[in-house]
């Protein structure tokens, strides 16, 4: 008894000290003390929980998991609502901060559903934005917009001073990243007014003044810039949070090299760097490396300019894969609960149409029994009733078909995906393992080889990945149009830029015959994407010193747009199935240039959504010919 006594004592006193404390690791300690003497089950987890907080703050990501699995753990046995909600945004939080952006998701619509339960509007606020952020980093700007607007909402009704500071810097990131600039500062402005009302440091100074500084930055008013994140290292380093001082530093050293002042890009760079080191902030240590490779360029030492490159490159190539699978994984996901959802739709119509047919069945057999007159009235009603449901039995027929076939073809699809992932995932273990295996005995030559060739295979799967991403959003709807009148000499011209280093490689001559004031209402985007598309695979089909024509001529309604190769061409069974999802074509270039199977797919859909039709001609040995048609701008589509 008088030890348990004791206990309660040292850990009341460990608790105090760590309120107390002058700066957070040596709270840290104290709560770490304190938690030895601590027995209490919801007491303990509670303080597991501000253990994680206080890593979180301090930049330490892995610790704050670990702490706030702890909580979790005890909190899911005590079955407290209120605290399971808090510690799942903690979660989600730091996984998001860690890039685990699915994992993340999942812990945020976890809380959310805990916030709803209780009633919680405050939180329910901060969840909805932290949801908010997870869709921007998808570029699903639109919903995260009406996210973050509806959570800006709920915190002024109640008052929450952060969530009205947080809901208006995550509505600032909408326009920073719709580049409207004016609105995100205003947004920004707003956001860190709140608090300077309240005559209060929080951890939103910081990171707000480093979107001021972006917005500044993309204006081209680079001492504006300089202003905000130099606030935002102070600000970073009152609270001594280690990761906002790392990325205040990161960025002005880019600003100083766009400034010219290169000793001082080098001095930030490498503040940022030891701090990103320190604390093991991968992706920043990444993006530090290449501001460094640039600095190293710009002072002519080409040799450190590469190895700084080279090392972040492969360090952007180990952080891309396991979020890109992630993806891929959700996406599966979607799929089959999408097809379930709409499986169940059909056997609810089959059941409304039985309910349907009793219900006349039971009428019709009381009206029988009145008189001769209403029973043939009855009669004539029966037989149209029927004729109807015939009618509405073969159309539900006709579409049940039409979705098997498609559930059949996405299956098909599916399979050969895996297949395609499997091929390259297989070469790039088995070079890893011959590499790993032999590494001491291989000459360097050899190292370097089987080096690119683990490049080539994990851009291959890159692209893959990149293009189901895509895929998906148009299968879902989630991809965002805007139709607009668009220039077509400026989008080939701006491609043809893009694509001009693949075509000196082969020395093939790019032929922009589109003339002046060629203009389509379509959305500029996806369009853009189908002459990248179109081209590119033009130049991957040509042989050296070969040419590829880009021409568009108006006929009426529509404009007709033209890529013409002179390459190697294809027969009609390959041209025939070129845009069939259950085909994926993909067939290696003139100089063995690789392709995902999936850009012509979503070609065919960007056009269909443009309203516009595709279709190719081609010979073996003579070039391939693909045209594609887009609705011409005029007064009436402007309307």
């Amino acid at each position: 008894m008088g030890n348990a006594k004791n206990d309660s004592i040292q850990r009341t006193l460990l608790l105090n000290q760590a309120r107390s404390a002058k700066d957070k690791k040596e709270s840290l300690a104290y709560f770490n003390a304190a938690l030895e003497y601590e027995k209490d089950a919801h007491r303990k987890a509670e303080i597991l929980d501000t253990i994680g907080l206080f890593n979180w703050q301090l930049g330490n990501f892995q610790e704050a998991i670990n702490y706030f699995n702890q909580s979790l753990h005890l909190f899911t046995q005590l079955k407290d609502s209120l605290w399971l909600g808090k510690v799942h945004n903690n979660i989600a939080v730091v996984s998001w901060g860690m890039g685990n952006t699915i994992e993340a998701l999942s812990h945020y619509q976890k809380a959310l559903l805990f916030r709803k339960a209780m009633n919680d509007q405050a939180g329910i606020t901060k969840v909805m934005n932290n949801i908010g952020l997870i869709y921007q980093e998808w570029g699903l700007y639109d919903k995260a917009f009406e996210l973050h607007s509806e959570a800006l909402k709920i915190a002024s009704e109640i008052q929450d001073l952060a969530s009205i500071t947080y809901s208006y810097s995550n509505l600032g990131n909408c326009y920073e990243y719709k580049d409207e600039y004016r609105k995100a500062l205003d947004s920004y402005r707003q956001a860190i007014n709140i608090f300077s009302q309240e005559d209060s440091i929080s951890r939103h100074n910081s990171f707000i003044s480093v979107n001021i500084a972006s917005v500044y930055s993309q204006m081209g008013k680079l001492d504006s810039a300089l202003y905000h994140y130099h606030k935002a290292v102070e600000y970073g380093q009152r609270m001594d949070n280690r990761y906002r001082i790392a990325i205040a530093n990161h960025h002005l050293g880019n600003v100083h090299i766009k400034l010219n002042h290169i000793d001082s890009a080098r001095y930030y760079t490498y503040k940022s760097m030891d701090l990103a080191k320190e604390k093991n902030y991968t992706g920043l240590i990444r993006d530090n490396l290449f501001v460094l490779s640039e600095i190293a360029e710009q002072e002519g030492r080409t040799t450190s300019a590469l190895n700084y490159y080279k090392r972040a490159s492969a360090l952007k190539d180990s952080l891309f894969n396991s979020e890109k699978i992630n993806k891929f994984n959700d996406l599966q996901i979607k799929y089959f609960t999408e097809q379930q959802e709409t499986e169940n739709k059909i056997l609810r119509a089959n059941n409304e149409i039985q309910k349907i047919t009793i219900t006349q069945q039971q009428r019709t057999a009381r009206i029988l029994i009145i008189t001769g007159l209403i029973i043939l009235i009855v009669l004539f009603v029966v037989a149209r009733s029927r004729i109807l449901l015939k009618r509405l039995s073969v159309r539900l027929e006709k579409s049940e078909t039409e979705l098997r076939k498609a559930n059949a073809d996405k299956d098909k699809f599916f399979t050969i995906l895996a297949h395609d992932l499997k091929s390259p995932f297989s070469g790039l273990l088995g070079t890893t393992d011959l590499l790993a295996s032999n590494f001491d005995d291989l000459p360097p030559e050899s190292i370097k080889e089987l080096l690119f060739a683990m490049k080539d295979s994990s851009t291959n799967v890159y692209a893959l990945l990149e293009s189901l991403l895509q895929w998906s959003q148009v299968q879902t709807g989630t991809m965002s149009y805007q139709f607009e009148k668009i220039d077509l000499l400026q989008i080939g011209t701006n491609v043809c830029k893009l694509l001009t280093t693949n075509a000196q490689h082969k020395d093939i001559e790019l032929r922009l015959k589109i003339q002046p004031n060629t203009f389509a209402f379509a959305d500029e985007k996806t369009v853009s994407s189908v002459f990248r598309n179109l081209i590119s695979n033009a130049i991957k089909y040509t042989n050296p010193q070969g040419h590829v024509s880009i021409e568009a001529i108006n006929k009426q309604d529509e404009i007709e747009i033209s890529v013409t190769d002179n390459g190697i061409g294809m027969d009609k069974k390959t041209s025939s199935r070129l845009f069939d999802i259950t085909q994926m074509i993909s067939q290696q270039g003139t100089q063995n240039e690789q392709g995902t199977g999936l850009g012509l797919i979503l070609t065919k859909e960007f056009i269909q959504k443009n309203k516009g039709q595709i279709h190719v001609k081609s010979e073996p040995g003579k070039g391939s010919r693909f045209t594609f048609t887009l609705p011409v701008f005029n007064e009436q589509n402007q309307k």
